[in-house]
């Protein structure tokens, strides 16, 4: 079964210091996962590339079979991605009315 989403390589790096690096990540229609680790191992940076929140540095996203990069956390759900946060948090380049 193809994935619903895919993460090729996929590195974010912040002022050149990665938070993700190469990270590659399949999740099909009915799994659940979960993201593991310690303070800064990057769970919540792959979150936030998978849901728009920030774009990768490098490497791919697959998104039923299309290669993409989602725009903003608007775009992503719109194509059925959603986050949900911890804590509350407001995204810089969304309007007052698109993060509540």
């Amino acid at each position: 079964m193809e994935p619903i989403l895919r993460l090729e390589k996929v590195t974010k790096a912040y002022r050149s210091v990665p938070a993700i690096q190469d990270v590659d990540f399949d999740l099909r229609k009915g799994e659940i996962h979960a993201l593991l680790g310690e303070n800064g191992a990057g769970k919540s940076t792959l979150t936030k590339v998978m849901a728009g929140v920030v774009e990768p540095t490098s490497g791919r996203m697959i998104y039923k079979g299309r290669e993409t990069t989602f725009a903003n956390p608007n775009e992503a759900l719109h194509s059925g991605v959603a986050m949900v946060f911890q804590e509350t948090s407001l995204v810089p380049s969304m309007t007052v009315a698109q993060n509540l």
